[in-house]
């Protein structure tokens, strides 16, 4: 194996242990850790965003992070067809954000078998995501968008909505 490769792996496994070690220590200072990490692994982390504690993410290398940023506990990034988040986004606890769908189109062979399909999601600046919100793959939000708590987004929400709902609908405009 490359020596550049295992270097990799080998940081990969160190930020893991950190991540789950952290949790024992005081709030502002697993805060502090946990972002150094997420730094290091993410496409991009902008300045004074904070992921908090019991988020799970996965391929953390598609996935953006503007600035001034907050992730809530018990949210979920499933980031294979890439994430890319504004700055100033408040995202609420027990969120969900799938950019990956499941291949489903050939009924001789079992789903689970057909693979994944990419599908990015783009979040503007100046987003507030409500909490339990799910967020599924190939849409965007735009600037300053509010979306409601216990929300499913299947579609694309414009700039200043309020939009809230199973599906996900436009109430009215800030």
């Amino acid at each position: 194996m490359r020596p550049a490769v295992m270097l990799n792996k080998i940081k990969k496994a160190v930020i893991l242990f950190l991540l789950g070690a952290i949790k024992y220590l005081p709030f502002h200072a697993a805060m502090k850790i946990r972002n150094i990490c997420y730094r290091c692994i993410f496409k991009k982390m902008g300045k004074n965003s904070n992921i908090c504690d019991a988020v799970t993410i996965t391929n953390p290398s598609k996935i953006s992070i503007g600035d001034r940023c907050s992730i809530h506990e018990y949210s979920y990034f499933a980031g294979e067809g890439e994430i890319i988040i504004g700055d100033y986004v408040a995202i609420a606890n027990n969120c969900t954000i799938i950019s990956e769908s499941h291949n489903f189109s050939d009924r001789n062979m079992p789903i689970k078998m057909q693979g994944l399909s990419p599908q990015p999601v783009t979040i503007g600046n100046d987003v507030w995501i409500g909490s339990k919100v799910t967020i599924l793959g190939n849409v965007k939000i735009g600037n300053g968008a509010v979306i409601g708590a216990g929300s499913v987004v299947t579609k694309d929400i414009p700039e200043y909505a309020i939009a809230s709902g199973v599906p996900c609908k436009v109430m009215r405009y800030r």
